[in-house]
């Protein structure tokens, strides 16, 4: 990878005190577990402060760093800036960043979807140019900056995500982005806990527009009820958009829609104009909407339509997000295969209702043996005050039903379980490591598990054991 920064160009934007000069930088980094060799290390004051990481960074191959106090037993040697606030200096350079690139920048937000939404561009934009983006959901005050510090010199193509939990967030990040196309993927009860209503959290999203350039596009979703607040806004700020959905008047649209051995089909509408070849290898309509908006990008930089695509026929969702693992392993000496759906990085109403939907549809192979479909659902977060609500109400979904178990993980998802019929009625646990013994001595040939939750309730701690179990004995 060629160098991003050198320490002439670091030190005039961020000012301070350059210890030794002559120096590059190849990345750019805030955790020094992450560091990777001949990045520079900023040292921020968090709820640990970055300076005392200052020599584990270095140990993992940090060229130089950021900081705002010289820690004790830093090489002589080794180069720093001295700045009196590292979080400002990491803005800076972010600003001086996107300053300098001339490239394309798409930012996404939306209630859920956007870092697959990211995904799917990444690999489709791949194929036309040199395409950057982080490689986690880096979409916050800290997590935007970082992925805009680190574009390379000659991206062809950069995306960002911008998240937020409260108002007044998105704003002052999508000004920093800059984009030329900012997409909204949907608008849902995500992170309700700080907002008063849905309407809130939709003028929140529209605020993507903040800094889009004046000869920008949005691209939005018409199949939600906020359709005319959003094409207010685009009529007020005069910018060029683009919509989608499953609705006909959506510049983009999807038609026939079917679902066969894990993968999503359907035609894409364009106009007067019909793609009948168009198909993602993931199950879910909510997928095929997050290709929808990637095809507008598609037609907004002009790319040929054809080739993006057949790449997205090969694309598939990370873990934590839809990602389907096949696991074997030894059972009492019996051979046993066991399909895991990786639902565990997030969890709302939104993204439940599209995940029970999914199992309709899974199958293990071509076999006619049924597999037994079980929910492993834990609590969904940051709801505020109906957040009681939401869970019991999870019982009313007609796509309950088509579980044979559900269990039940957290404080809140007991206003699940107690709705449940006795038949479905799985363990209802606090920690998802009490899971693990159940499962395990349970598990039958072909099962198949939906795990789906918020992160912070750490169903992936589940995930995580059986998948290393894969090849294995129990």
């Amino acid at each position: 990878m060629s160098p991003v920064f050198s320490a002439d160009e670091l030190h005039s934007v961020v000012g301070g005190k350059l210890s030794k000069k002559n120096w590059k930088v190849h990345g750019i980094s805030i955790d020094s577990r992450e560091i990777k060799k001949n990045d520079l290390f900023i040292a921020l004051k968090s709820k640990r402060d970055g300076n005392d990481f200052i020599l584990s960074a270095i140990d993992k191959g940090a060229k130089a760093a950021i900081i705002n106090k010289v820690p004790f037993g830093l090489p002589i040697n080794f180069p720093y800036i001295l700045v009196k606030d590292s979080m400002k200096a990491l803005h800076a350079i972010a600003k001086y960043s996107r300053k300098r690139y001339k490239g394309n920048l798409v930012a996404i937000t939306g209630s859920v979807g956007k870092t697959s939404t990211k995904d799917i561009l990444t690999k489709i934009l791949s194929i036309f140019g040199l395409t950057y983006s982080s490689p986690r959901s880096f979409n916050n005050d800290l997590g935007v900056p970082l992925t805009l510090a680190n574009i390379p010199k000659k991206a062809d193509y950069v995306i960002c995500e911008i998240g937020m939990n409260a108002k007044g967030e998105i704003e002052p990040l999508s000004k920093l982005a800059s984009p030329d196309t900012a997409i909204i993927t949907n608008i849902s009860t995500a992170h309700l806990a700080s907002f008063n209503c849905l309407k809130e959290i939709a003028m929140e999203k529209a605020n993507i527009c903040s800094g889009l350039k004046k000869s920008g596009l949005l691209i939005y979703p018409v199949d939600n009820e906020f359709c005319d607040l959003l094409k207010g806004t685009v009529f007020e700020k005069k910018i060029k958009s683009m919509t989608f959905g499953s609705k006909k008047g959506a510049d983009i649209s999807l038609d026939k829609i079917s679902f066969l051995n894990n993968n999503s089909f359907a035609s894409l509408v364009l106009d007067n104009k019909i793609f009948s070849d168009f198909s993602v290898g993931a199950l879910g309509y909510h997928q095929l909407l997050n290709c929808l908006s990637a095809v507008g990008v598609i037609l907004n930089y002009d790319l040929d339509l054809r080739i993006a695509l057949r790449e997205l026929k090969k694309w598939k969702p990370r873990n934590g997000r839809g990602r389907f693992l096949d696991i074997s392993f030894k059972k009492n000496l019996k051979k046993i295969k066991i399909r895991i759906i990786d639902e565990s990085y997030n969890c709302n109403p939104s993204s439940l209702n599209a995940s029970l939907e999914i199992l309709k549809y899974v199958k293990f192979g071509t076999t006619t043996k049924n597999s037994r479909k079980i929910a492993i659902l834990g609590d969904m977060l940051e709801l505020g005050i109906k957040e009681k609500e939401f869970h019991s109400e999870i019982s009313n979904n007609d796509n309950i039903k088509f579980f044979d178990k559900i269990h039940c993980v957290g404080t809140l998802m007991k206003e699940l379980h107690s709705k449940l019929p006795k038949e479905q009625k799985g363990l209802l646990v606090r920690n998802p490591k009490e899971l693990i013994p159940y499962l395990l001595n349970n598990a039958e040939d072909r099962d198949i598990y939906l795990i789906k939750g918020s992160n912070s309730i750490g169903l992936s701690f589940i995930v995580d054991k059986i998948y290393d179990l894969n090849n294995g004995c129990f």
